[in-house]
């Protein structure tokens, strides 16, 4: 299940998000947060949950910080590391064990790691680039341009990542959804197959297809960037398996037989 957008907006829940959670947690169904959102750890998602009377613990979460640090560390183990993304990304890199640079220490970067940043400015952007030109493999935490903030969209990792693009002409390796990548580790987490799985979300370009990617089934939710007027736009092949109004009438509707 996605995080914003679709359990909460800003720093709100969706409508009737709260009781929906609670109802899936005392029926038994496992719920993994999975979040693009670069700048939150595990910590920080469980403890916005819970200030909304959301039951969860920290295994519920997988959030894009923690899988470009196991992405980066499956493929060449510790490893130096510029960051020019949100602080849960260099939470989780230090955790593993990368070595997070300065800017000034650009040339010693194996990985450039680019994704939302609020302070992002001129000399990230230069180091950046020097970086991925010297020959630094360049990630991107995710492709989302624009996220839903509590009064509008806001520019989101994509808006970050593109300027390193046009710069270079390099394209980053994405770890967070819809790439398999940060599906892949939430399905090990899981230790669930797609077949048992169902990905929740609100976008249908990172979400939807996320889940169509692993072969899963989807639900849409109309609380976050994707809204009713949008659903014939939606090509066939993104079409997700169900739309819901929100968490509560996916629950509702999925669970009506279900008894706790």
């Amino acid at each position: 299940m996605d995080l914003d957008g679709c359990v909460y907006v800003g720093e709100e829940p969706t409508p009737g998000a709260a009781d929906a959670l609670k109802r899936l947690r005392d029926l038994g169904v496992k719920t993994l947060y999975v979040t693009n959102n670069p700048r939150k750890t595990s910590e920080d998602c469980a403890e916005m949950l819970r200030r909304m009377g959301i039951d969860c613990d920290l295994d519920d979460f997988l959030t894009v910080g923690e899988a470009t640090a196991l992405y980066i560390y499956s493929r060449s183990g510790p490893s130096r590391v510029l960051v020019i993304a949100g602080e849960g990304v260099k939470v989780y890199c230090e955790k593993l064990g990368h070595k997070v640079l300065g800017l000034n220490e650009w040339e010693q970067a194996e990985y450039v790691i680019a994704g939302h940043d609020r302070e992002i400015n001129y000399e990230k952007l230069k180091a950046g680039l020097r970086a991925i030109l010297n020959g630094a493999v360049f990630i991107g935490t995710n492709p989302d341009v624009t996220h839903p903030g509590k009064d509008g969209l806001e520019p989101g990792s994509g808006a970050i990542i593109a300027p390193f693009k046009v710069m270079t002409g390099v394209e980053p390796i994405i770890i967070g959804k819809p790439s398999r990548i940060i599906m892949d580790i939430a399905l090990e987490k899981l230790k669930m197959n797609p077949s048992e799985v169902l990905v929740v979300g609100d976008r249908i370009d990172t979400d939807v297809r996320a889940g169509k990617s692993i072969g899963a089934d989807t639900a849409l939710v109309l609380t976050g960037i994707t809204k009713e007027s949008d659903l014939e736009k939606i090509p066939s092949d993104l079409k997700p398996t169900y739309v819901f109004k929100d968490l509560r009438e996916l629950v509702n509707e999925l669970f009506s037989n279900s008894r706790n």
